[in-house]
């Protein structure tokens, strides 16, 4: 099992939702936390949230669709502190129009935001990994979307099945240089990506983003057993939620 004390993670989309909780959670793990997002008020008062439990936590205010802003949030990590040991690529836009309905800059939107800035991160991550040796580790939180198909919902299915394939293979690339390669795959979370879709289902159908918060911390602890006991958790809330929903 990995120790995470003092492991330098960068976590994307750390403004809300998922990355948010993410970011408390290795936080709290003592890890040295760098938030991403583009909303800096938001990163700010998350640093402020996190700085009286652990004082290693720092902020760079970046579009992970835009290889400069990428190219700096790494720049900066390691300026701040050596090295990075891990990503959390969890930033994400959600779209639910009809494929004829759907606008270019829509379609480029989405995928910039959900597969562009995995390949971003991911490469810049790796190439800074390979350099120092470290044998690091990239986590990707993609969708249950990634997986299967939903109508309306064209753009993101795309986007994540992209984020699929690519981390497919990034997984036997990496591998030689000791770099892990994990994608996990959340069904309806309760985060802002809702708020943007027409069809948003009941809060008591969701789950918390601290649940996926805490399957990331196992992930990057390595530990079969932990991860096994969370999927169980996690099914077991899904069966509890869906039972609750339906008779209603």
């Amino acid at each position: 099992m990995v120790d995470l004390k003092d492991k330098v993670v960068v976590i994307t989309g750390a403004s809300s939702g998922i990355g948010k909780a993410t970011a408390i959670a290795f936080a709290r793990k003592g890890c040295k936390v760098v938030l991403a997002a583009r909303r800096v008020e938001k990163l700010k008062k998350l640093k402020a949230e996190i700085s009286p439990f652990n004082k290693n936590c720092w902020y760079v205010q970046t579009d992970v669709a835009r290889e400069r802003d990428v190219r700096r949030l790494f720049d900066e990590a390691e300026r701040i502190y050596g090295r990075i040991d891990m990503v959390i690529n969890s930033a994400g836009k959600g779209c639910e129009v009809a494929v004829c309905d759907l606008s270019y800059d829509a379609w480029l939107s989405v995928m910039s935001t959900n597969l562009t800035s995995v390949f971003l991160c991911t490469r810049e991550a790796a190439r800074r990994m390979i350099a120092k040796g470290i044998a690091g580790h990239i986590i990707t939180v993609c969708s249950v979307l990634g997986r299967f198909g939903l109508r309306g919902h064209a753009a993101y299915c795309a986007s994540k099945h992209g984020v699929t394939g690519f981390n497919k293979a990034t997984r036997w690339e990496f591998r030689k240089h000791r770099i892990k390669v994990s994608t996990i795959y959340p069904a309806n979370v309760d985060t802002e990506l809702f708020d943007a879709l027409k069809t948003v289902p009941r809060r008591r159908e969701l789950l918390a983003a601290d649940d996926v918060a805490e399957y990331l911390i196992a992930i990057a602890l390595r530990s079969p057993f932990k991860i096994l006991a969370l999927r169980l958790v996690l099914v077991g809330k899904r069966i509890y939620y869906f039972t609750r929903y339906f008779f209603s």
